[in-house]
């Protein structure tokens, strides 16, 4: 049974609202605050029966301490690093505004302490209580707590465990609806089935064989790359073509377009997991000899660029060209895609792009799927390429350093340096972290 906790050393009148089922016949209930000073304490806590499983954890509903600042706790009743202890962890649930920036919002800076319990639920004797620093929530690390948090021996019977926030600012408006910032599906269908058609468009993209269709004024406006091509000296805007010679007397008052073919050099998949030595790519800028004319078009298929994209995933570069139509990801899209290795596929052409807000979200999913025994492959082999990643990958590594190094991907590393040119560079710095100069 889920509870909130109302702490207070002034009585006010509040008005209770009605309980919200969840999982388990469990139900919470939204947080009551008390006003002192204009700060509030708020407590939510939540009951478990004790029927440990072992390896399998626990989640809370999501509760808010704000309009839109959500969080949930996460209790493990056996930790796989610490067999003896309970781990209990809280968790921000990122909100739309969140996780396009990667910072915590004003609303979660504004708390100035928190704290994890765990309780008898019979004595309600707290058993076990401790600290949690709001401020260093990252995305890198979206929950705080600890693995060896009790220990188990000390739980029995029935157990609540939950989290205290204090000096909350009080939310003073009445909320009686909750943001919803879903992107409607069938708007981002009818944009993704545009980039199959040439009308309404003048970019055409050849990419493995396939036709994708595009607007230059869109992806100029949302990526500096494409608008440094499209206006600057990467094409050549066509010109209308002077047809008077022509003996038909029609053809004579028209003009058609001829399309600009720019060979892109694109970075794959197989180059990043296979050629160590390869950089992030500079921006091409085309010779004479890649731009070739292509036949006139008709006005109704008006094509002013025509641009060749060798070397590089169809469906990457679709969900790319997605992307900069709705904002939308496809990262949540179960079909059974290697999660990791499509996110840093994503993130090499968005950086390729410059399309900085899907890079960032890719590195968050790099980040989220990483395991102890990829790790370390994508540390040395893929995220040296480029210095924030490899810190990202590089932070996992070293909070998880004592399960990578048992890894077999590690020690095969350790052992073939030489397949790896940056090797040495990445372990010095990797010591650097782990014994830092006193």
């Amino acid at each position: 049974m889920a509870t909130l906790r109302r702490t207070s050393n002034t009585s006010i009148t509040t008005t209770r609202m009605q309980t919200a089922p969840i999982y388990n016949s469990s139900s919470i209930m939204p947080p009551e605050p008390t006003i002192n000073q204009n700060k509030v304490k708020m407590c939510f806590q939540y009951s478990y029966l004790g029927l440990y499983s072992p390896g399998q954890s626990i989640f809370s509903p999501p509760f808010s301490t704000h309009t839109d600042t959500f969080w949930q706790l996460k209790f493990t009743p056996l930790c796989n690093e610490y067999p003896e202890y309970c781990s209990l962890a809280l968790f921000w649930i990122r909100n739309p505004d969140e996780q396009k920036s990667g910072q915590l919002s004003n609303e979660r800076l504004h708390i100035t302490n928190a704290s994890l319990f765990i309780k008898n639920s019979d004595s309600d004797k707290i058993i076990e209580k401790k600290p949690v620093d709001i401020k260093s929530f990252r995305n890198r690390w979206p929950g705080q707590g600890w693995g060896n948090f009790v220990q188990r021996a000390y739980l029995t019977g029935r157990i609540t465990f939950g989290i205290e926030f204090e000096i909350i600012p009080l939310q003073q408006n009445e909320i009686t609806l909750i943001p919803n910032e879903t992107f409607p599906t069938m708007l981002k269908t009818a944009w993704e089935e545009q980039l199959e058609f040439p009308t309404g468009s003048d970019v055409q993209f050849d990419v493995e064989g396939h036709t994708l269709y595009a607007s230059s004024k869109i992806l100029s406006s949302r990526s500096q790359y494409f608008k440094d091509m499209f206006q600057g000296d990467w094409c050549e805007i066509s010109k209308p073509i002077d047809s008077s010679s022509s003996s038909s007397s029609s053809s004579s008052s028209s003009s058609s377009v001829a399309a600009t073919t720019t060979t892109i050099e694109e970075v794959t998949p197989e180059d990043i997991l296979f050629n160590h030595d390869i950089k992030p790519p500079i921006s091409p800028v085309p010779s004479d000899s890649e731009t070739i004319p292509s036949p006139p078009v008709s006005p109704t298929t008006y094509t002013k660029y025509k641009i060749h994209v060798p070397d590089c995933n169809y469906e990457i570069f679709k969900d790319m060209l997605v992307f900069l139509y709705t904002d939308q990801t496809p990262f949540k899209r179960n079909d059974g895609k290697d999660q990791l290795n499509y996110a840093i596929q994503i993130f090499s052409i968005a950086d390729k792009y410059l399309i900085n807000e899907l890079r960032y979200r890719a590195m968050q999913v790099i980040w989220e799927s990483l395991t102890d025994d990829k790790a370390a492959e994508i540390l040395f082999s893929v995220a040296v390429n480029w210095p924030d990643l490899k810190d990202c990958v590089l932070d996992y590594v070293v909070n998880r350093f004592n399960f990578v190094r048992k890894t077999e991907t590690f020690k095969n590393i350790k052992s073939n340096q030489s397949s790896y040119p940056n090797a040495g560079e990445v372990f010095a710095e990797l010591l650097l972290k782990l014994v830092p100069d006193s």
